[in-house]
């Protein structure tokens, strides 16, 4: 097991005791959904290419069939924010590019690693654990692991607890710190014969851990802030593990593997969580060489904390908001999530609610943001405009840099 766990008692204390279990979570690690499909041989089908600006990754379909990964569906139960759902998976995709390009690479899902096998990684780690310890599906499960990848019951990959009288104290001084492990596998070839050529693996960590303690009073619901350096050197050596796991199934033995860390929000942050690190290894390699710094941030518009990192945009994107409002004549819901690399836009989604509107009203409205976006962001990003009322999506604004921004009015 290496020494994954030993960093757990570095992160800080504080906590926050609340009485709705409505809006906490239990302490336990959450199951992933497993998918059983039968093994046979399959024709790889690539689907074509989309007609677009943007860089996707053609698929890789088996017998015109989209293949879902075993442990798809786990994400939205193990993930705190529903906003790092999409931008974890999303994300993993952007820092695959870096390595393989969608000019010569295909996409398809994880499925060299059951979702039973990344759930047991993300339990935690127990050096003797008894067969009484272990509930009847619990015990069924590891079962079924052991015999199809030979994984023990000591897999688990998060923080043990240590032996204490307080349960609250023990959860405290070792919290949860991985949350969640997805699998994206890349092919080359052609059309007749793909082969696998890549893996990337996204590892998320909590920024707070939610758990659930008990008496004979009832339920008590805590949060524990987890320190992000903490986590994140937490998540290098699992991943080291992880690589070391890997290499012994045989789909895996040889290909290239990139690793990235996510950090995710707080539960209920307005903002995704971002990608911070990542490391590859080579083929056949069984260390990873190195840890890279990934510098992204994430602001909303308006706000005070993209006022003080952006104020040049920030007072654009006010201006912006204002002749909006200026435009129906009362004030209009706008909102602004920029996502930032190395301190420089590199896209923005804005979201605009309307109270009430005519057709002719939605028309005009988006002509005229049209016709202001490039003043407004300065054609450094895409910038997504989505205009929505109480009926549903109204209109779509596309203004990628050097183009003419593409709109679209639903009927």
């Amino acid at each position: 097991m290496k020494n994954v766990w030993m960093a757990a008692g570095l992160i800080p204390l504080g906590f926050l005791i609340g009485c709705s279990p409505a809006v906490q979570e239990n302490e336990e690690e959450p199951e992933m959904v497993e998918d059983v499909q039968e093994e046979e041989e399959e024709e790889y089908v690539i689907t074509p290419s989309l007609n677009t600006s943007e860089n996707y990754y053609r698929n890789v379909l088996e017998g015109g069939t989209y293949i879902r990964s075993d442990a798809r569906g786990n994400t939205a139960h193990a993930m705190n924010n529903r906003v790092d759902i999409e931008q974890f998976e999303l994300g993993l995709m952007e820092i695959a590019m870096g390595t393989f390009s969608p000019e010569d690479y295909y996409f398809q899902e994880g499925d060299n690693l059951s979702g039973e096998v990344l759930n047991s990684w993300l339990r935690r780690y127990e050096s003797s654990q008894d067969e009484e310890d272990l509930d009847e599906d619990e015990d069924e499960a590891y079962e079924s692991v052991e015999e199809e990848h030979e994984v023990e019951e000591s897999a688990g990959l998060n923080p043990p607890l240590a032996d204490a009288d307080d349960d609250e104290e023990a959860m405290r001084e070792a919290p949860l710190i991985l949350s969640n492990i997805i699998e994206h596998n890349y092919y080359s070839g052609d059309d007749e014969d793909v082969e696998l050529s890549g893996v990337v693996m996204g590892i998320s960590v909590r920024s707070v851990y939610y758990f659930r303690t008990e008496d004979e009073d009832g339920y008590y619901f805590h949060e524990q802030a987890i320190d992000e350096e903490t986590a994140l050197d937490y998540a290098e050596d699992a991943a080291d593990e992880m690589l070391e796991r890997m290499r012994s199934v045989e789909e895996l033995e040889n290909v290239p593997v990139t690793f990235a860390i996510f950090h995710e929000q707080p539960r209920g942050s307005v903002n995704p969580g971002t990608f911070k690190r990542t490391a590859e290894a080579g083929s056949g390699d069984t260390e990873l060489s190195g840890w890279d710094s990934i510098n992204e941030q994430n602001f909303v518009f308006p706000s005070n904390a993209a006022r003080d990192e952006h104020p040049a945009a920030a007072e654009r994107f006010s201006e912006f908001k204002e002749n909006i409002s200026d435009f129906f004549d009362y004030p209009a819901g706008v909102i602004g999530r920029g996502r930032y690399k190395d301190g420089t836009l590199d896209e923005m989604k804005v979201e605009i609610n309307l109270q009430s509107h005519g057709k002719a009203e939605v028309i005009a409205l988006t002509q005229y943001i049209s016709s202001r976006l490039e003043d407004v962001f300065q054609s450094q990003a895409p910038v997504y405009v989505y205009i929505d009322s109480v009926e549903g999506r109204e209109a779509v604004i596309i203004q990628n840099p050097g183009e003419e921004p593409t709109m679209h009015v639903y009927r």
